[in-house]
């Protein structure tokens, strides 16, 4: 399929989500009720009393982090309305569709970019991403920083000079920034700092584990 083929692919996909959007589609049939049952009231909460709310976050019965929330939060405390906050989100979940296709382009690149291109556009057909796209929850912007974690992996993993080092670095800080909005993210660390000590010098390796035991601070304060 060609380039110009893609875009107006893209396009049709990307109104399917607006239109989507705009009759409040839900096909996983329980994006909708969490939105409105489990996100909108510590959303409001978060902007009203920040500090009571973050304490007392385990008495709504949230399962996930509370980090995304608190940022929706901020939105809201400025005064933008949930559905322009949901629109806002929606967009920002695009960024999937993009950081996906960068992280074939590196691992497959003797494949043809439109034929990539096709591949990443798959993720318009998930019902789940759909539905999470349109009903705002922290699994989606968590999985976009945690591909984007995989996009400097891959770099880590191709690269043999100084900037491998970087790779490493950012992939580790992206991996842990996505653990803080989807946790599950974090089962991941095992698999990756079994690279970087195979790829790494012992000293920079046990630099990037110092940074990350660092960066987990607040994690196992906020849990423990």
């Amino acid at each position: 399929m060609s380039y110009s083929k893609n875009i107006i692919l893209f396009s049709a996909l990307y109104i399917s989500l607006i239109v989507g959007f705009l009759f409040n589609e839900n096909l996983n049939y329980g994006s909708y009720y969490d939105w409105i049952n489990v996100y909108v009231p510590p959303i409001k909460d978060f902007s009203n009393n920040f500090y009571y709310t973050l304490v007392n976050f385990d008495t709504y019965g949230q399962r996930h982090s509370p980090v995304y929330l608190i940022v929706l939060s901020f939105f809201y405390k400025f005064g933008l309305d949930l559905d322009i906050i949901r629109f806002l989100h929606l967009h920002l979940c695009l960024i999937l569709i993009f950081l996906f296709y960068n992280c074939l382009k590196l691992r497959f690149q003797n494949i043809n970019k439109s034929t990539l291109q096709l591949l990443s556009m798959f993720i318009f057909l998930s019902p789940t991403f759909r539905s999470l796209s349109i009903w705002p929850d922290s699994r989606l912007p968590g999985l976009i920083i945690f591909v984007l974690s995989i996009y400097f992996f891959l770099k880590f993993l191709k690269k043999n000079d100084y900037p491998k080092i970087i790779n490493a670095w950012l992939s580790a800080f992206t991996l842990i920034l996505s653990a803080y909005i989807s946790p599950n993210f974090s089962l991941f660390a095992f698999f990756t700092y079994f690279f970087f000590l195979k790829h790494l010098e012992i000293k920079n390796f046990c630099l990037l584990i110092f940074f990350s035991l660092i960066l987990s601070i607040p994690m196992f304060y906020y849990i423990f």
